[in-house]
């Protein structure tokens, strides 16, 4: 009969200590209810400890980063600081170009109301040319037709100067005068006009005369020869008779009729402001307004 031989293990019998399994033990057993409660506290404490230790990484970690997040805040509060100056710059430099296009637009308005005031008078220089360009042919008309009439008074002078001396008794130039007005008002005109030229020749109220002379070639429709006696009528006594507001008036009519729009013009403009009140301005007023 073959022996068995039961193989057990040496550790089994390893001597055992009983305190072994206390508190300091890896793995702790048969510990009292206090004991435990001391071991889970101690569990806890070390728990704790280690999150503690846990926590003050994090801390210092923290700490790093808060230090790095101050120097961060610091620097945008520099530049909010710093732009806060550049918008301050711009605004001033808004409020400087509003000022800059106010002071642009008054030179601008003043720009083009030189130019409108330049236009203007552009104008009226060219209107002033044309005016004396036209009084320039009035007065070459005026003078052809005076030379015209020197011619005739030449000539007429001549034939009364005959009939004075072929009559008995020469009329003196009062007379003259006198007699040519009753001609004049009675309508022979031939006869006052011959008479008129012998008293103009003689100096003898000149420029009445001459007014009767160019009154009767109006009458005729001989508005260029009513002109140069006008003319000259006004030359001999510029100031102001009790014949000039009619005077004027037939001046401007005659050079209407002739032509001469804007010698017309003005004459009519002397006549309203020498004669405001005259029934003549009246007259001269409506035909302004026709010549507009």
């Amino acid at each position: 009969m073959k022996k068995l031989f039961l193989i057990i293990p040496l550790f089994l019998f390893a001597e055992v200590d009983p305190f072994s399994a206390g508190l300091n033990s890896t793995s702790p057993y048969g510990l009292t209810p206090q004991e435990k409660a001391i071991l889970q506290n101690k569990k806890s404490i070390q728990s704790l400890q280690q999150k503690i230790s846990k926590l003050s990484k994090n801390l210092s970690s923290f700490k790093i980063k808060l230090v790095s997040y101050d120097q961060t805040i610091s620097d945008l509060k520099e530049k909010i600081s710093a732009f806060n100056d550049l918008l301050g710059e711009i605004d001033d430099t808004k409020s400087e170009i509003v000022k800059l296009k106010k002071e642009f637009k008054a030179v601008l308005d003043k720009i083009n109301y030189l130019d409108e005031k330049i236009k203007s008078l552009e104008e009226n220089i060219s209107i002033i040319n044309s005016n004396m360009d036209n009084l320039k042919e009035s007065i070459k008309t005026i003078t052809k037709v005076q030379n015209e009439n020197f011619e005739y008074l030449k000539n007429s002078i001549e034939s009364i100067l005959k009939q004075l001396k072929e009559s008995k008794k020469p009329l003196s130039k009062k007379e003259a005068f006198e007699k040519a007005r009753n001609y004049f008002f009675s309508g022979q005109y031939e006869k006052a006009k011959e008479l008129f030229l012998y008293t103009l020749s003689k100096r003898y109220l000149p420029a009445t005369s001459s007014y009767y002379l160019g009154e009767m070639a109006y009458k005729k429709g001989n508005y260029k020869e009513a002109l140069g006696y006008y003319k000259k009528s006004i030359e001999f006594y510029p100031k102001k008779t009790s014949f000039t507001a009619r005077l004027l008036y037939h001046t401007g009519i005659s050079f209407e009729k002739t032509g001469n729009k804007e010698a017309a013009k003005l004459t009519f403009k002397k006549l309203i402001n020498d004669f405001p009140t005259s029934k003549y301005a009246k007259l001269a007023k409506k035909e302004l307004e026709k010549l507009k």
